[in-house]
């Protein structure tokens, strides 16, 4: 790794800096390959499947003809009890009802039982990659202070029983995105030849 050009770089396409800045931890954790932030509102159809989200934003960008391979990341939280709601729709939930109405969603609910879900699609040598990580875990009963987007409601099974928002740093080591990430780049190192 250390003969590694400076010049290998990849794209992480998106407007969400948060995204951005988790991903970047990993990446410079398991890989000498630069991350960039392409800014770029995404379009999205409506479907149940990440990956088919995941995949469509990814073709949105054909039209930027960008210079270096590049990704992007679509993710989703699913209530088991609400029959996988909010699912592919929990960005437009979370504007719209928030924390508090999903938990409202629950009162009345004895199963709380969830699963994040991110899904990368890569575009590298002219073909589409598609990368998937999923934590299992429940919702909370109350919203914690600490995170962004549902974060501070979701506990993850190997969580000590925090809430991602709670687990501050850690979660970046626990994370469906993590695992996603983790997959990507264990693909672009087999790629490059960079070892592990």
């Amino acid at each position: 790794m250390e003969n590694l050009p400076n010049s290998i770089e990849i794209g992480f396409v998106s407007s969400n800096v948060q995204k951005y800045k988790e991903i970047y931890k990993v990446f410079l954790q398991k890989s000498k390959i630069q991350l960039k932030f392409l800014n770029m509102i995404l379009s999205e159809i409506q479907s149940d499947s990440l990956e088919e989200i995941a995949k469509f934003s990814l073709k949105t960008c054909f039209q930027k003809d960008f210079t270096i391979p590049y990704f992007v990341e679509d993710s989703g939280l699913f209530i088991e009890t609400l029959n996988g709601f909010p699912g592919p729709y929990s960005s437009y939930v979370l504007k719209t009802i928030g924390l508090w109405g999903i938990l409202k969603l629950l009162e009345e609910k004895d199963n709380r039982k969830a699963f994040f879900q991110s899904s990368i699609a890569l575009y590298f040598n002219k073909k589409i990659y598609l990368f998937t990580g999923r934590v299992n875990g429940i919702i909370s009963a109350s919203v914690s202070e600490s995170g962004w987007g549902y974060d501070p409601v979701f506990i993850p099974s190997k969580g000590d029983g925090k809430t991602f928002g709670e687990l501050g740093e850690k979660k970046y080591s626990l994370s469906h995105r993590y695992l996603a990430v983790c997959k990507l780049i264990s693909f672009l190192n087999e790629e490059y030849k960079l070892g592990s």
